[in-house]
């Protein structure tokens, strides 16, 4: 299973080469443990040039260049160049067990599947990722992906425990969201405070999203099995 998991989250990356945590990443610019971002910062490579402006120094001014304009002057950007981690997290809570038919996978498999896609891409190209709510170190090589799918099974809840997701890093949330709204708005709040961003990803049944029920209907919360059940006509 754990094979056939791997191979599938392979065949997804392959779909998706674009795929990136923010839209200025260029992914053809790349190197393992190096990522070119189009964002100004401390790397080697040309990004692009730009007016001088009052926080800029002398020193960041491109004379040559500026002597070819009508009177303007230029400063050379550099593209900021430095492995992100990406902390993945992906719902395992009853619901997630879902699938409204035979021959079809249960929210769980598809969870599971894209976490590990999204794990691939980003090693390849050039970030470091963990699991959220494991005590899992940032994995920066391509081959980490099999240390990823080894600590899936301890990922069991929607909060920080063991590692700390550190200030500036990135988080992606793969879940049908059944749960109270303050699970998730109390995490997302405590990672504003420290600039994490990142994506909320939804999975759901087809059966969910199409709603193909007729008559009276009793639906049951699958993380209570105890309750009753609500009527729905």
């Amino acid at each position: 299973m754990q094979s056939n998991r791997l191979e599938q989250a392979g065949q997804y990356a392959e779909k998706l080469p674009g795929l990136m945590i923010e839209a200025e990443r260029v992914a053809s610019t790349f190197m393992k443990g190096l990522h070119g971002r189009r964002r100004s910062g401390s790397g080697d490579a040309f990004w692009q040039f730009r007016p001088y402006d009052s926080g800029d120094t002398p020193r960041d001014i491109d004379w040559k260049q500026s002597a070819r304009q009508d009177g303007d002057v230029l400063v050379r950007q550099r593209e900021w160049e430095a492995a992100q981690t990406v902390w993945l997290y992906r719902d395992s809570s009853g619901s997630m067990n879902y699938h409204s038919r035979k021959g079809i996978p249960k929210k769980q498999d598809y969870a599971d599947v894209l976490l590990l896609a999204t794990g691939l891409v980003l090693l390849n190209g050039g970030e470091q990722i963990s699991l959220l709510g494991t005590d899992l170190a940032p994995q920066p090589h391509e081959a980490a992906i099999h240390r990823i799918l080894e600590f899936l099974p301890h990922q069991t809840h929607l909060q920080e425990t063991a590692r700390p997701v550190q200030s500036h890093a990135k988080a992606i949330i793969i879940s049908d969201f059944y749960f109270p709204l303050s699970d998730i708005s109390n995490i997302i709040e405590n990672f504003s405070r420290r600039n994490i961003s990142g994506a909320l990803v939804q999975v759901f049944d087809p059966a969910e999203r199409d709603f193909p029920f007729d008559g009276y209907i009793r639906f049951h919360d699958t993380e209570l099995p105890d309750n009753d059940g609500i009527v729905a006509p």
